[in-house]
This record gives C-alpha cells, sequence and structure tokens, in this order.
C-alpha cells in the first residue's frame, strides 16, 4: 500500500494544527448556525436575494425562454458563445457605457484573466496595497513588474509613478505603459478611493499620457450612478478607465464578477464577473488567459441570473432600495458614534471605525462597517451578536494584516431600525464590558 497518501495527511494536519495554535484556523459557519439568523454579514447589500426579488425575476426570464438548454456545452473558444450571452454582454456595454463587456465565471476569476495577460514585458502595474488577493494572484502570473503604494496615500502613488518614470527607460520615453489599478470601495475597511485625485496624479507624473487606469467596482456596483453603475458612472469617469471590473457577487444578491470593455422560495445566486474594456482587450481576454480558453462558457440559467438581478438594478425598485440601503447606513453611523459610551471606547482603543471621520459629509456611503478591535477581539464581539441571532463575521489575519482584527458589519436594505439600534447595542455592551475589565485588571495591577 502507497505510504504517499499518509504522508500527505499528516504533513497537512501538523500545518492546521499550527495554524489553530496561531488562533488563524479558519472555520466557516454551518448553515445551521446561520439559518434563522438576521443578516449583518452578507454582501446581499440590496436585499434582492433574501426578499425573492431576483428570485421571481430570474424565473421570470425562465418563463420568456422555455425552449433554453441548461448547460452550454462548450468554452467560449469553440461554441460555447451562445446569442444570450453575446446580448447581455452588449447590453452591459451599453448599461456602462463601455465599448464592450465580457462576462466570466467570477470576479476572482475577471482580475485574474486581466493581469496575467493584459500589462506586456516592460511594462509596470501599480496598485494599492490592499487590492484584493484575485488581482495579486493575476499580477503573479503576468509579464509585467507590480509595485504597491501604501493605501490610499496620494503621495505614495505619485512617488511609485515618478520612480517609475525616472528609472525605466521605456516609460521615460513614453514606448511602455503604466498600469495603475485600485478599488472604488475597499472590502475590510469600507473606505472609498481617492479616485478623482489618482486621476490628477496619474497625468501629473506621466505627462506623455502612457498610463491606463483599471478599477475594480464591486463594491460599489449596483449601489450608486445612473441606475446603479457605479462610481465611475457616478463620476462621469468612464472615459478615464480603460478597464473596470464589476460583479454580480454583492449588491446584486450574489457570488461572481463582471469584466466591462432556483426556485420561487430560494433565493437566486450569480456566479458572474464581468469586465468592461474595448474591443482589443476582449479580443485578447478571449485568446490568452487559461481560465477563460480552458473553462466552460457562462450557461443560460447563469446569464440569465445576471439579466434579472440588472432588470432589478434599473427599476423604480432598485432605486427604492438604494435610497433605503443609504438611509439605513446612515442611522447605523448616527446611532453607534452618537452612543454615550462611543467616544470612550473609542479612546481607550476597545474598537474604532475606520470611516468615522468625515460620514455626515460623504454622498455615497459604503455599507461596510470594519469594527476594528483590539488583537484576538474580534470573534468576542461577533460572538454575542451572533446569539443574538444577528450574524456577522469576525474576520482576523492572514484575511487582514495582523494585529487589526474586526467584526464586519454589512448593512442591508432591508434591515430595519429596530434590528440595527439592537446591533450598535450588543456592541456597545461588549465594549463597556471590555473597558470594565481592563480597569479591574489595572486595579489588580495596582495592589500588587
Amino acid at each position: 500500500m502507497a505510504l504517499g497518501p499518509k504522508i500527505l495527511d499528516r504533513k497537512l494536519r501538523l500545518a492546521l494544527v499550527q495554524r489553530q495554535r496561531e488562533g488563524r484556523l479558519i472555520q466557516p459557519a454551518s448553515p445551521s448556525e446561520v439559518q434563522g439568523t438576521i443578516d449583518f454579514g452578507s454582501n446581499d447589500t440590496l436585499s434582492l436575494s433574501s426578499s425573492g426579488a431576483l428570485s421571481g425575476a430570474f424565473l421570470h426570464q425562465l418563463e420568456n425562454h422555455p425552449d433554453f438548454t441548461v448547460g452550454s456545452s462548450s468554452t467560449r473558444v469553440f461554441e460555447g458563445t451562445r446569442q444570450y450571452l453575446e446580448d447581455i454582454e452588449r447590453d452591459l456595454a451599453i448599461f456602462y457605457k463601455a465599448e464592450n463587456a465580457m462576462v466570466f465565471g467570477s470576479g476572482f476569476d475577471a482580475n485574474v484573466a486581466i493581469w496575467s495577460v493584459i500589462s506586456q514585458p516592460g511594462d509596470i502595474v501599480i496598485f494599492d496595497e490592499l487590492m484584493h488577493a484575485c488581482a495579486r494572484q493575476g499580477m503573479k502570473n503576468g509579464r509585467a513588474k507590480a509595485v504597491p503604494f501604501v493605501h490610499n496615500d496620494c503621495a505614495s502613488l505619485r512617488n511609485c509613478l515618478e520612480n517609475a518614470r525616472e528609472r525605466n527607460r521605456g516609460i521615460t520615453e513614453g514606448k511602455q505603459v503604466v498600469f495603475i489599478c485600485f478599488e472604488s470601495v475597499y472590502s475590510m475597511d469600507g473606505d472609498e478611493a481617492p479616485i478623482h485625485e489618482i486621476i490628477k496624479i496619474a497625468s501629473e507624473s506621466l505627462p506623455l499620457g502612457n498610463y491606463v487606469l483599471v478599477i475594480d467596482e464591486a463594491h460599489s456596483n449596483g449601489l450608486v450612478g445612473p441606475n446603479g453603475s457605479g462610481l465611475i458612472r457616478q463620476y462621469g469617469l468612464e472615459e478615464k478607465f480603460t478597464i473596470r471590473v464589476q460583479t454580480c457577487g454583492k449588491a446584486l444578491g450574489a457570488s461572481g464578477g463582471e469584466v466591462l470593455a432556483s426556485s420561487a422560495t430560494q433565493p437566486a445566486k450569480i456566479p458572474e464577473g464581468v469586465v468592461l474594456c474595448n474591443n482589443t482587450i476582449k479580443q485578447t481576454l478571449l485568446n490568452y488567459p487559461g481560465n477563460v480558453i480552458f473553462t466552460t462558457a457562462p450557461s443560460f440559467v447563469t446569464v440569465a441570473a445576471i439579466r434579472a438581478a440588472y432588470e432589478l438594478l434599473a427599476s423604480e425598485g432598485g432605486d427604492r432600495r438604494r435610497a433605503q440601503l443609504q438611509h439605513n447606513i446612515e442611522f447605523t453611523y448616527w446611532t453607534l458614534t452618537n452612543h454615550p459610551q462611543w467616544e470612550q471606547a473609542k479612546d481607550r482603543g476597545i474598537i474604532r471605525l475606520p470611516t468615522e471621520t468625515g460620514w455626515h459629509s460623504r454622498a455615497f456611503r459604503s455599507a461596510i462597517f470594519a469594527l476594528v478591535t483590539q488583537p484576538g477581539k474580534a470573534r468576542s464581539l461577533a460572538k454575542p451578536l451572533q446569539q443574538a441571532k444577528f450574524w456577522v463575521n469576525a474576520v482576523e489575519f492572514p484575511i487582514v494584516p495582523r494585529n487589526l482584527d474586526r467584526m464586519r458589519l454589512m448593512i442591508h436594505a432591508d434591515n430595519t431600525e429596530e434590528q440595527i439600534s439592537a446591533v450598535v447595542q450588543l456592541i456597545m455592551r461588549w465594549a463597556m464590558g471590555q473597558m470594565e475589565s481592563e480597569t479591574m485588571n489595572s486595579d489588580r495591577m495596582a495592589r500588587l
């Protein structure tokens, strides 16, 4: 009998035990734990999935196409590109005011494909250090040098761009390209990128114009802009960005994304991503990435769910959900930051909210509340909320940087003010308990 499987099992177990000792073992919640809880954890921020609205719209698509086939049966490079898929890509390009669009199996797949093949030898990719892991994975596969800049730090970005111009002859002479890559809203902090400043710095630092702006709108798609088409359309900056990545996995009610150039009682899920780009980039993405060439094309059922979601986004109901979500976000900020003990808990380092400063003046507020705790405390904050049947998620290293543990609170359009108030009270009860424990420990130490 071969010993290989036993050796492998022992090595993997040792690695998992070590991770558990370090407090970093990821243990996904079981369906039974989540079932029956009130959602303050998922990315379904418009509540399209949980409300059943997406399921209804999806079933309507199926009814309108009774002769559909379930599977696509082939890769896109053969006969997998069906007319229904071509139609949704055309309509998505119109929706986002882009030259073309391409649907991927997920936002992760979209970013891996882009960064694996679009940048060329001699080019440089300068990216925000908090870019999602999928973009970093693609950059590892790619042929261009990748350089991070400090998160949302315009001075750091300018320094990186000027270094690229001064130290690389191809960049200096305008023969090579600098890609500038960032997200509109960041998933773990909920903060918005300084989009206008980044555009200004790019044009000043690279006066020959040999740069390409690429943005991932995973956490603004559906929530802002005409019919929910994102921050870039909200600001009228479509022509500034050569590539935009959108996802169907957040506000649209499911997992997935797009790149731009179920039953009635069960929420529909959309495992897709969209890339918005020009025709040349789309042809490149159809010809080179392994995760396109060797992957089955999106099926009719998948594309029907995408179309259903976008029809909901563009409806009056979509407008109402976006307005209600912003109201709920504002109510959460107000209720939390006006709690009598909030300032004290923050000053003592018990808990803080990176997006608190200036929240009143922001026209668009992300649904992500990153409640940063002391190291090792995020799970203890999440536990009483989960026990009270409010589902939230503790996020720890390696998902976020070491010593920046947090409880990630997601606000949804269908959350009520009563639910939000109850969640805030539980958060602050925990914070007050932490302060009381610290005081007792300090008194005990003083008596020694």
